[in-house]
């Protein structure tokens, strides 16, 4: 893909509905440029627009991803399952016939927990709880997430616009509450959710809340993405 079209699916992605205008100043391009990749981009049906009549003036077009444009979005669904798979395999035949099938997902996704912590944790060891938040969130985004970590008045936030358990998700909470504790492992700290994509949010938020932050809050807003040495 042209990488000005995965900018434009990235910023709808990331920040919902725009205009040509509105893409055209996010990404430093002629709005003429915008307009020849969202007519490709709507020929491919990644992405759709609609008219908005304004109070005054001309109508102008809201465009946004449709469920093709969030799809061509990596997910990771396959290592999941395999961590699930490899641990029903462990787990004994009496363990598994005398619980409930909601207990039976809640051992099995512990269990992954513990198996995908220890994995990721040479990664972050050692490290502060800053540049843990950094590195998580660069992994994050490796596996095909769009990940973004900012630090708050009270600690920091990692933002995620590419849920990559999205379907799962849906039918399944446990997910969330298996990504939140994972992340939880790896910072050392709790972390709560405040809002999930598959319960409708633009994206999922991922909160980390401390007393002793190694440097002080910018005063200018939120940092984004750039990894301490």
């Amino acid at each position: 893909m042209h990488p000005t079209k995965r900018q434009i699916l990235d910023h709808l992605k990331r920040y919902g509905d725009a205009t040509i205008d509105d893409l055209a100043r996010a990404l430093g391009l002629a709005r003429i440029t915008v307009r020849q990749h969202l007519m490709a981009l709507e020929r491919d049906r990644l992405v759709t627009s609609r008219e908005v009549r304004r109070s005054s003036g001309r109508p102008h077009h809201l465009y946004a991803l449709t469920p093709a444009g969030h799809d061509c979005y990596p997910k990771r669904y396959d290592r999941l399952a395999l961590l699930l798979l490899e641990e029903v395999g462990h787990m004994e035949e009496a363990e598994a016939s005398n619980v409930s099938a909601s207990e039976r997902r809640r051992r099995l996704l512990a269990r992954a927990l513990e198996k995908a912590a220890a994995q990721y944790l040479p990664l972050v060891e050692g490290r502060p709880l800053s540049q843990r938040v950094q590195v998580l969130a660069r992994l994050m985004t490796e596996e095909g997430a769009l990940a973004e970590w900012r630090r708050t008045e009270k600690g920091f936030e990692i933002l995620d616009y590419n849920c990559l358990y999205y379907r799962v998700a849906q039918s399944y909470e446990e997910v969330c509450q298996w990504h939140m504790a994972l992340l939880g492992r790896l910072l050392g700290r709790p972390v709560r959710c405040e809002q999930f994509m598959a319960r409708g949010a633009e994206c999922c938020r991922f909160v980390v809340e401390t007393s002793d932050i190694e440097e002080e809050a910018p005063t200018g807003g939120p940092a984004y993405g750039r990894e301490e040495a």
